[in-house]
């Protein structure tokens, strides 16, 4: 029985001890509780600079460019010569025109003196009359033919393109100069037909302008096209723009439009981590554990960042998540 006894008591294993838990890293931050709230609806427009007053110039008469006065880029004044024709032509017919005016004066003052004589007829008299006055119309026919030789500046601006040079012929129609006024510029956008109601003549409009920088203009909407495109469903809007240095036509804009507000979660930018195309926040649980989880972004508004998915209301997540680390104990520091 000792032996059995002794022979059974060598068999039994020491108890385990336990193993401890490996330590977790600690760390202080600030977190903040999800909260949906308010945001705007907006809607991004893209358009063009364009140039509120622009004009193709050409010339109502065929003639060879006998002197060409500007160039591209040249500051020009209301009713200034840019572009003069051969008018030869029209100056020896203006003096044909001036000789049967001449003629016709003359011989309407001989049947005028012969008429108070009674040497002629009342229906002389008239005939002579008409015929001095279809000469004058014929004179006056020629200096408006003449006076399209000569073409001129219908505004105070800056040429911007120049399609011929001296000694070219120019036809009825043909364009020869294209200018405009840089001081009155606007943005021409397209906006979808279920944005227009977004949108009225005299709304005020922030503009942004890439090419400035990301300047952000004052825009006013100051037109809106009746007739829409019927194959993009799309409506030209106009929005004056102040002036502004550098603002040039053919520049690239955008414009907001807000459509009303929408309940959704928005977090601070400092709170996301972009990590390429996937984007992850830290939840800080009832335990006070960090743990990374991926969520789907929106919009960014002013700082902040729309969350579409991957949250609910009542969590809580690191208000900067550059000092995030998953698995990580949080002692909360100034927490929401």
């Amino acid at each position: 029985m000792l032996l059995l006894t002794a022979g059974c008591g060598s068999k039994e294993e020491p108890a385990t001890p336990p193993v401890s838990a490996a330590p977790q890293t600690g760390i202080q931050a600030a977190v903040m509780e999800i909260k949906a709230s308010e945001v705007p609806i907006r809607v991004e427009v893209t358009g063009q600079v364009a140039a509120v007053y622009q004009a193709v110039l050409s010339s109502r008469v065929q003639g060879t460019i006998d002197k060409l006065w500007v160039r591209e880029g040249a500051q020009v004044a209301k009713g200034q010569k840019l572009i003069e024709l051969d008018n030869r032509d029209l100056e020896a017919e203006l003096a044909r025109a001036a000789a049967e005016v001449d003629n016709a004066r003359a011989h309407l003052d001989r049947m005028s003196t012969l008429y108070k004589q009674d040497a002629v007829s009342k229906q002389e008299m008239e005939n002579a009359t008409r015929g001095f006055k279809v000469a004058e119309a014929a004179r006056k026919a020629v200096l408006a033919q003449l006076s399209y030789t000569i073409v001129k500046a219908p505004f105070d601006g800056v040429i911007t393109e120049k399609k011929v040079e001296e000694g070219e012929l120019a036809s009825p129609g043909q364009p020869l100069l294209k200018m405009e006024d840089p001081s009155r510029l606007r943005l021409e956008a397209t906006v979808a037909e279920g944005d227009l109601k977004a949108v009225s003549r005299g709304d005020k409009i922030p503009v942004t302008i890439d090419a400035l920088g990301g300047q952000v203009l004052s825009g006013v909407v100051s037109q809106i096209l009746p007739a829409g495109d019927p194959q993009t469903h799309t409506f030209t809007v106009k929005v004056d723009l102040p002036r502004t240095p550098g603002l040039k036509t053919g520049m690239f804009g955008r414009l907001q439009l807000d459509k009303g507000t929408s309940r959704t979660i928005v977090l601070p930018s400092s709170a996301v981590v972009e990590r390429g195309e996937l984007t992850s926040v830290f939840v800080v649980g009832s335990d006070r554990i960090a743990r990374l989880r991926w969520v789907k972004t929106g919009r960014r508004l002013d700082g902040r960042i729309e969350i579409l998915s991957g949250l609910n209301e009542g969590e809580r997540v690191l208000t900067d998540a550059v000092r995030g680390a998953d698995g990580a104990v949080v002692q909360v520091v100034n927490g929401q």
